[in-house]
């Protein structure tokens, strides 16, 4: 089979699953906080729920990945004034995320 038809076809079946039409959407927030703030407050709250390990995408940038959970992972993407989840929120994840705006 042709690798590109492959891909799409391997797309077109993980779209179309169970499990992601249940994921429940993100959702994108404003903040009047600093990064480091923003970063220092989600991680001290989510790691009561899993791992979290950050990723620097720029010096304005970090992704915070909430993994080792049951669930699956977690992702929220920082760039201030922006807090936005970019995944299913984890179960009773939201009020943490909220709190630290």
């Amino acid at each position: 089979m042709n690798p590109t038809l492959a891909s799409l076809v391997l797309a077109v079946l993980v779209f179309n699953s169970p499990a992601a039409a249940r994921q429940e959407p993100g959702a994108t927030y404003h903040s009047a906080k600093t990064l480091p703030a923003l970063q220092k407050c989600l991680t001290d709250k989510l790691a009561n729920v899993g791992e979290v390990v950050a990723v620097k995408a720029d010096k304005d940038t970090t992704t915070l990945v909430l993994r080792d959970i049951a669930e699956g992972p977690m992702t929220i993407d920082l760039e201030p004034p922006s807090v936005t989840v970019t995944s299913k929120f984890v179960h009773g994840t939201r009020h943490l995320v909220e709190a630290c705006l």
